[in-house]
């Protein structure tokens, strides 16, 4: 017989209601509150989402693109942002999703909540992600999850943020086109690789935007992908719009 059960004693069970059961948790539930954080009214957040190792792990050699972990992503990326009416912008691109949210006054709403935007976003995303690469045939590699961290970001600086995501999408796409073509490492100015390509008959302006430049999520509107830094007034216009929008309900 196990030694610990041996020991334990089995009397009359205690008596428990939920009242003295709340009475126990009290000190925790304090402990808990303080990691509980809301997120402030009329302030605004972007939550950025992350997949563990996807870079790596769906990687092609001797690919520039991989056809079918990008079809997934854009799926997932599509289908997570159009149910979830609190966002009001969302950029994506590889294993990462940037979506714009809004502090909202409904305090007890889970998109008020920190931390069930966190866990149950970053879950949804994880679970969207294994279900949409069955149905496409994507082999996966290990668990593919996603981690989400979110930051306040002052209105004047989000159009900022979002073209500084998109500078790491365009060096990530040049950089495996360098790979693929054989194109000296060395090489790291996107001029100077795009010339380099061109020295090879393989043009980065034919490629496809959306590979270049990422994909764009506005509610009920399909936005084509473009490179925000030399079209900063659509950018603006975009994601002002969507705030006019939302701060006039």
């Amino acid at each position: 017989m196990n030694k610990l059960r041996s020991k334990i004693k089995y009397p009359k069970i205690s008596n428990y209601t939920y009242p003295s059961a709340d009475k126990r948790y009290a000190t925790y539930k304090k402990l808990e509150k303080e990691f509980n954080l809301l997120l402030e009214e009329e302030s605004y957040y972007i939550v950025r989402f992350d997949g563990k190792g996807m870079t790596k792990d769906y990687r092609k050699e001797n690919h520039s693109i991989n056809t079918i972990f990008f079809k997934t992503m854009k799926a997932i990326f599509k289908a997570f942002c159009s149910t979830k009416p609190n966002i009001i912008f969302a950029y994506s691109f590889s294993d990462e999703i940037s979506i714009l949210i809004k502090g909202t006054s409904s305090k007890n709403s889970i998109t008020a909540r920190v931390e069930k935007i966190l866990s149950l976003y970053a879950s949804e995303l994880s679970v969207l992600f294994y279900k949409t690469a069955k149905e496409n045939n994507l082999e996966l590699k290990r668990d593919s999850l996603f981690d989400a961290r979110i930051l306040k970001v002052e209105k004047d600086k989000i159009v900022k943020y979002f073209c500084s995501r998109q500078a790491y999408a365009i060096c990530n796409f040049l950089q495996l086109l360098r790979d693929k073509y054989n194109i000296d490492r060395n090489i790291i100015q996107s001029f100077e690789i795009i010339s380099e390509l061109e020295k090879k008959n393989v043009f980065y302006y034919k490629q496809p935007p959306e590979y270049r430049f990422g994909l764009i999520y506005s509610p009920k509107k399909k936005i084509p992908s473009f490179e925000f830094v030399n079209n900063l007034p659509i950018l603006e216009s975009l994601i002002t719009n969507q705030l006019e929008k939302v701060n006039s309900h």
